[in-house]
């Protein structure tokens, strides 16, 4: 990725910035500034769902570009370019919560198993 934003990332960051400029209270503006980071996190997983789709339309199902070139074009590695063509955020949290899923179901599964099998007896 190039260090320079593109004209489309200028234009968020100027109306970003325009937002608030003529608030001249500093108590309102950062009232104001305070509301806009309280929803960032939605407008943060809008723009990452974005970029996701951007990505696999690259990918095509492994048809079009590779995860390397797909990585290339914004500066990281193959790996990252895949987690992030497949909305992988935290592989290892996604990971740990997979496993964690997996022993609880097992755990109800094995309880409902001796469950079943005492109320039978």
């Amino acid at each position: 990725m190039s260090g320079e934003p593109n004209e489309e990332v200028e234009r968020a960051m100027d109306a970003l910035e325009g937002l608030f400029k003529n608030t001249e209270d500093p108590a309102e503006r950062f009232k104001r500034l305070s509301e806009l980071l309280e929803g960032w996190p939605d407008l943060h997983q809008g723009v990452r769902l974005l970029r996701q789709q951007a990505g696999e339309q690259l990918y095509k199902g492994g048809q079009g570009m590779t995860y390397g070139a797909i990585g290339d074009l914004i500066g990281v590695t193959e790996s990252r370019a895949r987690h992030i063509v497949k909305g992988i955020t935290n592989p290892s949290r996604q990971k740990r919560k997979a496993e964690e899923e997996e022993a609880k179901r097992a755990e109800r599964e094995r309880r409902a198993g001796t469950d079943g099998g005492e109320a039978g007896a």
